[in-house]
């Protein structure tokens, strides 16, 4: 059975589970321990993954004299999504203005965020071993590890050969691992559409269903409209929608899960599986991507926080403060390095801090939908990279093209 039929049946076991069975304590307990479990078994093999992966991917383009080319592209693509994404999630908000939400006092739960200063410690600590000892939510530091050593595998090739042949066969052994971790995950699945339907069910969404429709109408014409049409005249006039059917299981995986890493192990394997990318490019542009690429982070903040500004004033909004809006959801999303789970939450807070004026905690009025504004911009964020990796794949002559029959 393909991944992402299982993927789609583990959601409608979950959603029917999450509305008939009883609402009380104890149910939403297990069902929390459940999905916080099956997100953490998600990721469970991502780090070595990543880390043998950028080695062996980056010590091959450089072999191959692709590292700049890949890498001058793969920023390029960050830039002009985030840009392109948030002015679409703007023009939206703008042109379908959801009506003011009411202020609701709620309660602020404590947000892990790193300083700039921490960040650059953490990237360079005093000891590189030290890298491997970080959280499960900061991936920035491996990577940077990795990229080190796969630039300095090709001084000699017949010093490095033991280490190369260690590096490649224990990057297809975590691949190994994180693919069978990909055919089971169905059974998270359930647990975690679970545990979201019973979030829902315990608040009143009413007031905040034009914010939904105007995020869901983007995503529509991001990923079926937009997206497509990006990739049929840049990437040699071929089927869009083989692509976003190869993308269907990380789609549904982001979209449930609201979590980057998760999504990273199965963009991992469906980019090689069915859109037939190569590790060395995979493995950069996805990880990059998790880490920095949150373009559909940055429309989904863009169109929340347009509606905070407009829920704390009856005037209405100027240019100014429009082009604000627009310059700090880029920035902001950029800035998420050390948050692959809750990413609209965290900007919005960041945000609301920034503008000041009796905002500080206007990001709060959004709080009861927030699970629901996270997995849209994780969405986004997936399909942006799969998009992305499949672009680059194609002008670098990176892809070797798998037939839809065979799609996993």
């Amino acid at each position: 059975m393909k991944v992402w039929l299982k993927l789609l049946i583990a959601v409608i076991i979950g959603i029917l589970l999450g509305i008939f069975i009883p609402l009380s304590d104890t149910s939403k307990l297990i069902f929390d321990f459940l999905s916080k479990l099956s997100i953490q078994i998600g990721r469970y093999t991502i780090f070595p993954l990543v880390f043998f992966s950028i080695v062996m991917g980056t010590y091959e383009l450089r072999h191959e004299r692709k590292l700049f080319a890949v890498y001058s592209k793969i920023v390029i693509y960050l830039v002009l999504s985030a840009v392109l994404l948030v002015l679409v999630g703007i023009g939206t908000a703008i042109i379908f203005s959801p009506e003011r939400v009411p202020i609701i006092i709620e309660t602020q739960t404590s947000l892990n965020k790193l300083s700039a200063q921490q960040v650059f410690f953490h990237i360079f600590p005093k000891n590189a071993f030290k890298v491997f000892l970080e959280s499960g939510s900061f991936l920035l530091p491996l990577y940077i590890l990795a990229f080190f050593i796969g630039i300095n595998l090709d001084f000699n090739r017949q010093i490095t050969r033991p280490a190369i042949q260690v590096f490649d066969s224990l990057s297809r052994v975590f691949y190994h691992g994180n693919s069978l971790i990909v055919e089971f995950f169905a059974l998270g699945i359930i647990a975690i559409v679970t545990s979201r339907i019973f979030y829902v069910r315990l608040y009143n969404l009413e007031i905040f269903k034009q914010l939904l429709i105007i995020i869901a109408f983007d995503l529509v014409i991001m990923i079926f409209g937009i997206f497509p049409l990006i990739l049929y005249f840049l990437g040699g006039k071929i089927n869009p929608y083989k692509w976003l059917y190869a993308t269907t299981a990380s789609a549904i995986t982001a979209v449930v899960t609201g979590d980057e890493y998760v999504s990273l192990g199965m963009l991992a394997k469906h980019g090689k599986e069915n859109l037939g990318l190569k590790r060395r490019l995979s493995s950069s542009v996805y990880t990059l991507f998790a880490v920095f690429g949150r373009a559909g982070t940055a429309l989904v903040v863009s169109v929340s926080f347009i509606l905070i500004l407009r829920s704390y004033s009856s005037l209405e909004l100027t240019f100014m403060q429009i082009l604000w809006v627009a310059g700090f959801s880029i920035i902001t999303s950029f800035a998420l390095i050390s948050v692959p789970g809750m990413g609209v939450y965290v900007a919005l807070s960041m945000m609301s801090a920034y503008y000041g004026k009796g905002l500080e905690e206007g990001f709060l009025i959004l709080k009861p939908v927030m699970p629901l504004l996270v997995s849209a911009g994780v969405l986004l964020d997936v399909v942006t990279a799969s998009l992305a990796s499949y672009l680059i794949g194609r002008k670098e002559g990176l892809v070797d093209e798998v037939d839809i029959e065979n799609f996993i």
